[in-house]
């Protein structure tokens, strides 16, 4: 699969369209009906831009720092538990909800842990938990949820991890894809282990 900068850009960049558009529209949809003046609706406009502004600041934050240049870097752990926390918290149903559980022990490894967190969390269908792990040989990140894993996305990244291409589109696997390129020569493997992504030497 060609890794080459323009078409990783097209990944990323159709990929965040897709992940914003719907939240984008809706806002967009609630200023028309502000606009039309209707005081029955007022309630319901104010909800859906509430919802949808907050959907917004939270997944670009996340974005932001998942494919940005490292000068707008994390800071803290605590900082990177709660913005991957905040971004897992707008997938899916909100009556299944995603956990983290971080056990990690420092930020500086915020560039494989996220990508890796939006790739695993792809993988849940109906709620469940991220496990992020460090251990000295390698960062471990589990998917497990109560019901079965989507094994569409998991085979399709065993695909991709083994330099084949995905049978669905490829922008929905941008994260992983970038992942492998950010390492590209540095002699760190990514694997898939069952449920999790395995990041090491």
């Amino acid at each position: 699969m060609s890794n080459s900068s323009v078409y990783l850009a097209e990944l990323i960049a159709t990929r965040l369209s897709h992940d914003l558009i719907g939240n984008i529209g809706a806002i967009a949809n609630a200023v028309e009906l502000l606009n039309e003046g209707d005081e029955d609706d007022k309630d319901d406009v104010s909800n859906i831009l509430n919802f949808s502004s907050k959907v917004l600041s939270k997944r670009l934050k996340f974005f932001r720092l998942c494919f940005g240049l490292s000068n707008a870097s994390v800071k803290s752990l605590d900082e990177l538990v709660t913005i991957s926390a905040d971004y897992i918290s707008t997938l899916g149903n909100p009556n299944y909800p995603i956990e983290t559980d971080f056990r990690i022990s420092t930020p500086k490894i915020y560039k494989l842990v996220m990508p890796a967190v939006m790739m695993m969390a792809d993988t849940i269908v109906k709620g469940g938990r991220i496990t992020i792990e460090q251990t000295d040989e390698a960062l471990l990140i589990k998917a497990s949820s109560p019901v079965a894993l989507n094994h569409t996305k998991l085979e399709n990244m065993a695909l991709i991890l083994n330099g084949g291409k995905p049978e669905e589109n490829p922008s929905s696997y941008a994260p992983l894809i970038y992942l492998l390129t950010y390492l590209d020569g540095s002699g760190v493997q990514v694997k898939l282990d069952g449920q999790t992504l395995v990041i090491g030497a």
